[in-house]
C-alpha cells in the first residue's frame, strides 16, 4: 500500500478505461459527419497497436502539469495527482485526496460539452468504488479552473482511505 502504489493503481485504472479514452481522444459531434466518441463504429483505442495506443494515452493522461504544448494542440487531457492528505481518521489511517484536472479544447467543448462528459465518466469510475487504498472512494467536489486560451478546465476531487506508513 502507500501513496505511491495507490496512485499507480489509479493511473493504471484510468489508462485502461475505453470510454474515458474515447472521450479524451475522439473529436466532438459538430454536424460534419463526425460521430459520437462513444459510437461503436469508431475503433477501440485499447485494440490499437501498442505504439499508437501509447501515444494517445500518454498525451492525454498525465501525472504532472504540462500545458506548454497545449497551445499548439486541439485535444482533451487530464492531469492526475495527489491532493491533501490528512490523518483525521485514526492513528493508522489517513484520508487521501485524488485531484483530476480536465482540460478540453474549445473544439471539443463547443461540440458536446466534453469536460462535463469526462467529469461524469470520472464520477462513474470513482464514486463509491474500490479503486485504490482502503475502502470506497468518495466525491469531494468539483470546480472550474484556469486554463490556457481556447480551453475549458474543470477540477474533480475524490478521497479515499490510505495507510499512514
Amino acid at each position: 500500500m502507500g501513496m505511491y502504489n495507490d496512485f499507480l493503481d489509479i493511473i493504471k485504472y484510468l489508462k485502461s478505461d475505453e470510454e474515458l479514452l474515447r472521450l479524451l481522444y475522439y473529436p466532438s459531434e459538430n454536424g460534419n459527419d463526425i460521430v459520437d466518441p462513444l459510437d461503436n463504429s469508431l475503433p477501440n483505442i485499447m485494440d490499437m497497436d501498442i505504439e499508437e495506443k501509447s501515444e494517445i494515452i500518454n498525451k492525454r493522461i498525465m501525472k504532472s502539469d504540462k500545458t506548454s504544448d497545449l497551445v499548439d494542440e486541439q485535444i482533451c487531457r487530464i492531469y492526475v495527482y495527489a491532493g491533501r492528505r490528512s490523518s483525521e481518521r485514526n492513528y493508522l489511517m489517513a484520508e487521501q485526496e485524488l485531484v483530476i484536472d480536465i482540460f478540453c479544447h474549445s473544439e471539443f467543448e463547443i461540440g458536446d460539452l466534453r469536460s462535463l462528459r469526462i467529469s461524469d465518466r470520472l464520477n462513474q469510475l470513482f464514486c463509491q468504488e474500490r479503486v485504490a487504498g482502503i475502502g470506497k472512494m468518495d466525491f469531494v467536489g468539483a470546480r472550474p479552473i484556469t486554463v490556457p486560451y481556447e480551453f475549458t478546465g474543470y477540477q474533480c476531487i475524490y478521497k479515499f482511505g490510505s495507510t499512514k506508513s
